[in-house]
């Protein structure tokens, strides 16, 4: 058998995956066009959170803006009024045939996380780099060539993925963030509009950050992780100081990944350092210059300083991480003056929400 949804236009969005294929439903859906990243930024981006956890793994837990799509989707759906819900299956063949029957009833899917390492389209990945963290939105298949049609974000058209490599590729975990053999349906039936989602997921936003309800969130969360990382060497070791500081390094890129440096090569990364607050800026300004709002542009214009502020920490972090340098002292500096930069922000970002 062979069936694919016609006619639901694709947009090209890299290093968004997970809300890629919900956006093209979105747009479908309304007919309004959405920056680059929106749902990405208004799920994910640019809130703070810090947790001492001396019996885990990493036993200081720094968050700068929430990346588990379970709860992305969580915070997001109810203010875009989608509906969706996860499907964790025992076998990669009952995740394929759960997505099979959603492309029978008409409702693309989306799939994932997928590894990376078996999408054949990602020839520079293909059989090359384990990367568990990847989604696509399905919409058809054919059982007599034995493949998937898809939409990924990092390419325009309608690809072709065989059964073999799905299957292998939804066998990937990353842990803490998502289990194997995983499918997400998707309905989009009476959304709201694009103005009325941006109001209401960055007043929330604004307010878990200006006002957080405990000391280890936002404004307040950046202020006491400052003050104790001074510390963090003499009460853990070294050991486990490098532990916390590469995972922060390494969700602070475009996508999570270890930069060059820290592989031991000097080839320039493929990824920036942002800690994605080069994304949340060009959404505040687009949409700043779509509802002529200074205070949105100069809080998008904040958030880009504030990402090359993120450059600069990655780079402290990479030194203390490799001995070249040890100063804490300036990456507590330069936290401190991203958490007054960021709180500027909101506050510009609150009256900006007043005005539209």
């Amino acid at each position: 058998m062979r069936k694919i949804i016609e006619n639901l236009p694709h947009h090209l969005d890299d290093y968004e995956c997970m809300w890629n294929g919900i956006e093209d439903l979105y747009m479908n859906k309304t007919g309004e066009k959405l920056p680059d990243q929106f749902f990405f930024a208004m799920s994910g981006f640019c809130s703070f959170a810090y947790i001492k956890t001396n019996k885990a793994d990493i036993k200081r837990l720094v968050s700068f803006g929430e990346g588990r799509t379970k709860k992305m989707y969580e915070f997001l759906a109810p203010t875009v009024n989608f509906y969706y819900h996860h499907i964790e299956c025992k076998t990669p063949e009952s995740a394929l045939a759960k997505a099979k029957k959603e492309i029978d009833n008409g409702f693309p899917v989306v799939i994932g996380a997928l590894d990376m390492y078996y999408l054949e389209y990602y020839t520079k990945l293909y059989h090359k780099e384990h990367i568990p963290f990847h989604y696509v939105l399905m919409i058809g298949y054919d059982d007599e060539e034995k493949n998937i049609f898809l939409y990924d974000c990092g390419r325009k058209d309608m690809i072709k993925l065989s059964y073999e490599n799905l299957l292998l590729g939804m066998n990937a975990e990353y842990k803490g963030l998502c289990k194997p053999n995983t499918i997400c349906k998707i309905r989009m039936e009476n959304p709201n509009n694009k103005k009325a989602v941006f109001k209401s997921a960055m007043k929330k936003k604004a307010d878990m950050f200006l006002n957080p309800p405990t000391s280890f969130l936002g404004i307040n969360g950046m202020k006491k992780m400052a003050k104790e990382m001074l510390y963090w060497e003499e009460e853990l070791g070294k050991q486990e100081t490098d532990k916390i500081l590469r995972r922060i390094v390494e969700f602070c890129g475009s996508v999570p990944t270890t930069p060059n440096r820290l592989k031991g090569t000097t080839e320039t990364d493929e990824v920036v350092f942002m800690c994605s607050r080069d994304k949340m800026s060009k959404v505040l300004i687009e949409l700043g210059s779509e509802y002529i709002n200074d205070n949105l542009m100069k809080s998008g214009e904040l958030f880009k300083d504030s990402g090359k502020q993120f450059e600069t920490l990655c780079d402290i972090f990479i030194d203390y991480i490799l001995d070249t340098k040890k100063d804490m002292k300036s990456a507590s500096d330069v936290i401190l003056s991203i958490a007054e930069t960021e709180y500027t922000a909101y506050q510009l970002i609150s009256k900006g929400l007043d005005e539209i």
